[in-house]
């Protein structure tokens, strides 16, 4: 349903009775911050697919009619589609109807609702606790310290947990596997947001030792789940760090998974991360044959056609910038024509940017002598410049390190939003990559040999 139409019905929805709709219809208000937009999601392949937009009026309201074609999980929530902060899930079937406030911590049903949805809600209401901490990281301030033991309470308990039987049997069936998958997702979430402490792996508690990839890999059922890849990939990561792994691959995962369907969303999972056309080529001659059904072919499609796009603009010119090295001498990109250049942007206080060094200084190492350099470009404000000097000095940074105080030109010309970026310029200047693979995939290495024959 389009936009226009999806406020069209919101109108009705507000002005006009239930009784005259064969659907589902939902509604309720939204009092929390919203941006204007609350959007519908359909679960496809463990993914949220918006399908309808809702923009509240004055008091908050917002509404959708949907015509399930078949019972299932529905998502309620704001943007982005990735992220599942402020997203509720919800259970959809012919002849319903839901009334939800949303409130600042979590949501509540409005009037008489369907049995399905009411044990979604008391569900939601023993997992709030431990989701407000895991994934509302900016509001609760949570830290392991405080979050671990909770979890712990909450893991006994929910092997004690008694969901009411609903008459509706399928739904029954599920929301048990649900219960599962939900709490492992949020004990998952908790570790892949941001925090002002992380816990060593000695620290992980019971309940993560205990999780294992293989559990969910026999049935490719929980694709009705949201999330469904993310929590798998997650659940393959913390398996493999409980064992000792530094770096796990998804590449090392895949044989943990029985179910052929499972194995081609990990396929197109790490697909999903490359960041250019050879990569993609070289991706296919191992994992394609996983790519089977064809939604996952239609993807493959979609990835290859984005890729093959951004290789034919690569070529113009590189944009230069100038920045003081360690010893103050002012040192430009273009001053290393002949050669190809990676260029780390990072910053002292990126945790994401260290976890890249060691696998950056290993490539660096495996490159010393040919035709390329390793320029580190740090966004670290002015004043934490002698900062960056230490740590550039303490970690033994090699190749060619510039400090660019903070979001200068480098950020504008680049459209640098995030980090660590990584980007590469061929022997005669011009752009092969903006958005370069990450040291830590064995793709980059691919790119720069690549550069480096030319």
């Amino acid at each position: 349903m389009n936009k226009l139409k999806t406020a069209a019905w919101l109108l009705l929805l507000l002005t006009t009775g239930l009784e005259s709709f064969a659907g589902m219809i939902v509604k309720g208000t939204w009092d929390r911050r919203h941006e204007g937009k609350i959007s519908l999601y359909r679960v496809e392949h463990g993914r949220l697919v918006e399908i309808a937009a809702s923009f509240p009026d004055k008091e908050n309201r917002f509404g959708f009619y949907l015509e399930p074609q078949a019972e299932g999980f529905f998502v309620i929530g704001i943007d982005p589609a990735g992220s599942q902060m402020s997203k509720y899930t919800f259970y959809a079937k012919q002849n319903d109807q839901l009334d939800i406030t949303v409130n600042d911590s979590t949501y509540v049903l409005n009037g008489k609702a369907s049995k399905e949805n009411t044990e979604m809600a008391r569900w939601h209401d023993f997992m709030q606790p431990i989701e407000w901490k895991a994934v509302y990281f900016n509001r609760a301030r949570s830290t392991y310290t405080d979050f671990f033991p909770l979890l712990e309470e909450k893991a006994v308990a929910a092997k004690n947990y008694r969901a009411a039987k609903t008459g509706n049997k399928s739904f029954d069936a599920m929301f048990d596997t649900w219960r599962r998958f939900n709490f492992q997702q949020t004990a998952l979430n908790f570790l892949s947001t941001p925090r002002t402490m992380h816990p060593q792996t000695s620290d992980l508690t019971t309940f993560y030792r205990g999780l294992q990839l293989a559990r969910w890999g026999n049935d490719a059922s929980i694709l009705r789940f949201p999330f469904a890849v993310n929590v798998l990939t997650a659940t393959g990561r913390m398996e493999a760090r409980i064992k000792g792994e530094e770096r796990p691959e998804l590449a090392k995962m895949i044989p943990q998974i029985a179910n052929d369907t499972l194995k081609g969303e990990f396929a197109l999972e790490m697909e999903s991360m490359l960041r250019s056309y050879v990569g993609l080529k070289d991706h296919e001659k191992q994992y394609a044959k996983y790519i089977l059904t064809e939604d996952q072919l239609a993807r493959h499609a979609a990835t290859t056609e984005k890729l093959a796009k951004a290789a034919a603009k690569a070529g113009a010119p590189a944009i230069n910038f100038t920045y003081p090295d360690t010893n103050g001498k002012m040192t430009s990109l273009t001053d290393f024509k002949g050669k190809v250049v990676l260029v780390d942007v990072w910053a002292t206080w990126c945790g994401p940017c260290k976890a890249e060094m060691p696998s950056l200084k290993a490539l660096e190492e495996e490159l010393r002598g040919q035709d390329i350099v390793f320029m580190g470009v740090s966004v670290d404000v002015e004043k934490d410049k002698q900062k960056w000097q230490d740590f550039v000095k303490s970690e033994n940074l090699q190749g060619v390190q510039l400090f660019a105080s903070g979001w200068s030109d480098i950020a504008k010309f680049y459209e640098i939003k995030g980090i660590p970026r990584f980007m590469v310029f061929d022997k005669k200047g011009n752009i092969v990559s903006t958005d370069a693979p990450r040291p830590s995939s064995p793709e980059l290495k691919l790119l720069l040999q690549n550069e480096m024959k030319k």
